[in-house]
């Protein structure tokens, strides 16, 4: 009896399909009162469990990429006029940002909102307010929340408008987890936070991703850090995606060195050499 000899190609296994990004954002156009132009085509991919970086100095349209996906646009009477935003591959036009949050997306909004005239505790709780859970599970999202942020357990009963910026910063990011998110968005968490905090806070937010698997889109002008702590990154100015790529490569980037970082090959640039090298960006 002869043998079958079966051909390399048909004893290959198939190649794996790529799971699909938790958050697509295509081609979006962003207009507020029907009149100002913001955002100009921007795409950009969240894959599951990885934490991307959305970079540019102020006014770049940061804060207004992540209103767009969080749906809180209109609020603010801003529009996204083309493209689409898809989150677990659904569009996400017609939900409010109160659907986002029940659909496992939470926002932590710049400049640290927190309700001041409440205390850490009771800011905590307001984010488990969606779940309709018990109050033993309550208990338990709330013990996991201190184990995170130590500092806020030893000041639970303190106002929260009375509490230190990075402390603000904490409760803010800690009431989002009390919603149990799937997907975090970041809007400047680094701001006006003293260089400890700031590695503190990233710290705790690298073990969000890492061990509890939640995606992180997080917008910061502090590029240095973001760079550090995230996979990916895009960098956008006036509106546009001017780059994007791994963030060990954006890192290593000469033109993201010089620009954003301060350094190039002589050295770190004076802001008085802030022009001459603006004019060599590749990209402008």
């Amino acid at each position: 009896m002869s043998a079958v000899i079966e051909s390399p190609a048909a004893t290959q296994a198939p190649a794996a399909t790529p799971a699909p990004p938790i958050l697509a954002v295509k081609n979006i156009e962003v207009i507020y009162d029907h009149v100002i132009l913001v955002l100009r085509g921007v795409s950009l991919e969240v894959p599951q469990g990885k934490i991307v970086a959305l970079l540019g100095g102020n006014g770049a349209g940061k804060s207004t990429t992540l209103k767009s996906i969080s749906t809180l646009l209109a609020s603010e009477r801003g529009e996204v006029t083309k493209g689409s935003i898809e989150y677990r591959g659904q569009r996400t036009d017609q939900l409010t940002p109160g659907d986002m949050v029940g659909r496992g997306m939470v926002q932590v909004m710049e400049g640290r909102h927190c309700f001041a005239h409440l205390t850490v505790e009771e800011n905590l709780l307001t984010g488990a307010y969606t779940r309709k859970i018990s109050s033993a599970e309550t208990r338990d999202a709330l013990e996991r929340v201190y184990a995170y942020f130590p500092r806020l357990k030893v000041r639970r009963a303190s106002l929260a408008g009375y509490t230190s910026g990075g402390e603000q910063q904490m409760t803010a990011i800690g009431r989002a987890m009390m919603a149990k998110p799937s997907m975090l968005l970041l809007d400047e968490p680094s701001m006006g936070l003293a260089p400890q905090i700031v590695a503190e806070i990233f710290e705790i937010v690298r073990d969000l991703n890492t061990k509890e698997g939640v995606s992180i889109l997080l917008a910061e002008q502090n590029t240095n850090v973001a760079l550090k702590n995230a996979d990916y990154g895009y960098i956008l100015e006036s509106g546009r995606i001017m780059m994007e790529g791994a963030a060990r490569d954006l890192a290593d980037n000469a033109d993201v060195k010089e620009f954003y970082l301060g350094l190039s090959t002589e050295g770190r640039k004076s802001f008085r050499d802030i022009k001459s090298y603006r004019r060599r960006k590749r990209w402008l």
